[in-house]
């Protein structure tokens, strides 16, 4: 007997300030240009998509756990808005010094969640619209002067797209706990 896969999604979700920082900016685009997908969407950076059943399920959340437990929190900004034509979006892009970190962090949990049935994100960034039309991004081209957003990188969140609600809900979260390695996990799995 085969049993049922749903649709999982792996994000860094930013602190509350920086959800209601970004919700803002999502409020001054549609005041701009109307309604647009991902207007509602709260502020993440995808790490990756992935099919599970719940024995492949309880798998991925061991290896995030174990992932978590020495995790290294960092600070990390956005400070750039970027309006692309060519995937008819606005997203906002991490600052020079936050990429590294963002860049390591993504692969290593890239690396990780790898399944049959994975899709990747591209490189850390945060949306703030998708599937914009050419017209609604040269309206967005002004709107923001100055953007320099900050929060603590520290949660890993799991979460199951709803098909009811034609979205994905959060199902757990994960601390970074910056513990040490300790020689049992120096070892190969």
């Amino acid at each position: 007997m085969r049993l049922a896969k749903d649709w999982y999604s792996v994000v860094i979700y930013p602190e509350a300030k920086m959800i209601d920082q970004v919700a803002d900016l999502k409020t001054q685009l549609a005041d701009r240009i109307g309604w647009y997908a991902s207007r509602n969407s709260i502020a993440h950076i995808t790490v990756n998509e992935f099919m599970a059943d719940q024995y492949e399920l309880a798998f991925y959340i061991k290896q995030i756990e174990k992932f978590c437990y020495t995790q290294k929190q960092q600070e990390v900004g956005f400070d750039q808005l970027s309006l692309s034509k060519f995937s008819y979006a606005a997203v906002l892009l991490p600052d020079e010094s936050s990429k590294p970190y963002l860049k390591d962090l993504l692969r290593k949990l890239r690396k990780l969640l790898k399944t049959s049935y994975t899709t990747h994100g591209s490189s850390a960034h945060i949306s703030i619209g998708r599937k914009l039309s050419s017209m609604q991004l040269d309206q967005a081209e002004n709107l923001f002067s100055s953007i320099n957003l900050r929060f603590n990188c520290d949660t890993v969140a799991l979460r199951k797209f709803i098909e009811t609600k034609g979205q994905f809900e959060v199902i757990k979260t994960f601390r970074f706990l910056e513990n040490p390695l300790n020689n049992a996990q120096y070892l190969p799995f």
